[in-house]
């Protein structure tokens, strides 16, 4: 009868850990959970990045053109996948700058300061938005508010997750910091500093490469500044035995019932 019993409480063990080890397998708060939001909470996903901030003269020697213009439109965000929409995929899979939403500024250029094109529009590219429950955010990427007047330095978009989907576009170079705020006054400010728009000015013209004729600067290098990154997402992964160590168990188990009844 000892026997029975114990049989009995080994099989129950063993059965609730296979029935623990399914339910971990279809839960789907696990990795296996696509991207998509079922609750009234919207998911934020936010970028962290690392840069070296640029003086005035790096900002101008490393940028592709340099302009002063207004924020004529600011577009819908999209993701950086082929039709623009949430890439189907795992939801604690996404990597920045692989899987990023975006948003293109329309800038209406009144003046460029370096290189001038043809154009007097250009849009601007910035990681971050909101489309549906999704919003994505960056603290290195500036912001823009329609009807800013702005001086931009910009740089051509050398990222492989962005720079072949949708029109010809620049980025800010040096994040934040290549984005200036003017004012009627004369003022020239972002997060970290305010100056003058005498004072950029100045050092824009003050050397002989940096007007019409300046050279393509190294996008390599702007792309290098862009050391660390991070995701506030983290995975819902359930911890469970895998198949083969419970199969190992349960063997186990069987032998030193028989071992203990020899």
């Amino acid at each position: 009868m000892g026997t029975i019993i114990k049989y009995g409480i080994f099989l129950v063990l063993t059965f609730s850990l296979l029935t623990l080890n399914t339910l971990a397998l279809s839960n789907p708060s696990n990795d296996n959970t696509e991207l998509e939001n079922n609750s009234n909470e919207a998911i934020g996903i936010d970028i962290c990045i690392d840069f070296i901030p640029y003086t005035h003269e790096e900002l101008r020697d490393k940028s592709d053109t340099i302009v002063i213009g207004t924020v004529k439109e600011i577009l819908p965000p999209r993701w950086n996948t082929a039709d623009g929409k949430q890439p189907y995929k795992l939801l604690t899979k996404l990597a920045y700058p692989d899987d990023i939403i975006y948003t293109d500024i329309v800038i209406s250029v009144d003046e460029y300061l370096k290189n001038p094109l043809s154009s007097r529009e250009l849009i601007v590219r910035v990681t971050g938005g909101t489309i549906g429950d999704f919003s994505m955010t960056t603290d290195a990427d500036p912001r823009f508010n329609t009807g800013e007047k702005v001086l931009l330095y910009l740089s051509k978009d050398e990222s492989s997750s962005t720079r072949d989907i949708g029109p010809e576009h620049f980025i800010v170079t040096d994040f934040y910091r290549g984005k200036y705020t003017l004012t009627d006054d004369g003022k020239a400010t972002m997060p970290d500093e305010h100056t003058t728009l005498d004072e950029l000015l100045n050092s824009i013209n003050q050397t002989d490469n940096n007007t019409v004729d300046g050279g393509i600067s190294d996008n390599t290098e702007i792309a290098g500044k862009q050391e660390g990154s991070g995701s506030t997402i983290q995975s819902k992964r359930i911890p469970f035995m895998s198949s083969f160590w419970m199969l190992a168990a349960v063997i186990g188990a069987v032998l030193s019932v028989k071992h203990r009844h020899q």
